[in-house]
């Protein structure tokens, strides 16, 4: 039996895994096979929440500067349109030693130290259950509909569309190699 030193890819694959037995989020087959053979570059799992791509990016409590990494790379996530909402989790150092066959039950009754990032902002640090994550995702959902995050983003989108366009159309030359 295999125990102790699992990478923090492995608990995130688990934590989606365990969001998705309860119907919280849609995690696709694939996604999950290859989040732990997956780079930095990319999230270590990527799942859908409401229709929101929502990453999970974990670390194990007993590095230094965990909460301050782990944080921002789910923030990057967000601020980068990797996702619409990231989050970042903190898994007990007592999962470590955790047999594999025990580390999903084990995992499933964890207090975890949980902040949620979005385009709405963020929720700080706070401590719960798979139960509390899904309310905080529920209430990071509520969030994002409230503000009108999307409406938002179009009126962006289109009043750097109409600037270009009175820049770029003011010159002659422009007018022709644009017909």
């Amino acid at each position: 039996m295999t125990s102790g030193s699992y990478r923090e890819e492995v608990l995130n694959v688990l934590l989606a895994l365990l969001l998705h037995e309860r119907g919280v989020v849609s995690a696709p087959e694939q996604s999950l096979r290859q989040a732990v053979e997956r780079r930095r570059h990319v999230p270590d799992v990527l799942v859908v929440f409401q229709g929101l791509r929502t990453v999970v990016e974990g670390k194990i409590d007993d590095r230094a500067g965990a909460a301050g990494a782990v944080l921002e790379q789910a923030q990057e996530r967000v601020n980068k349109g990797i996702a619409h909402i990231g989050v970042a989790v903190l898994y007990p150092a007592v999962l470590r030693r955790s047999s594999f066959p025990a580390v999903k039950d084990e995992l499933a009754r964890s207090m975890l130290q949980i902040a949620v990032c979005s385009e709405a902002g963020q929720i700080g640090w706070t401590e719960g259950g798979l139960d509390f994550l899904a309310d905080l995702l529920r209430r990071t959902y509520a969030q994002l509909v409230q503000e009108d995050v999307v409406a938002g983003a179009a009126e962006a989108l289109r009043a750097g569309v109409e600037q270009f366009a009175r820049s770029a159309f003011t010159s002659p030359a422009m007018r022709k190699r644009a017909a």
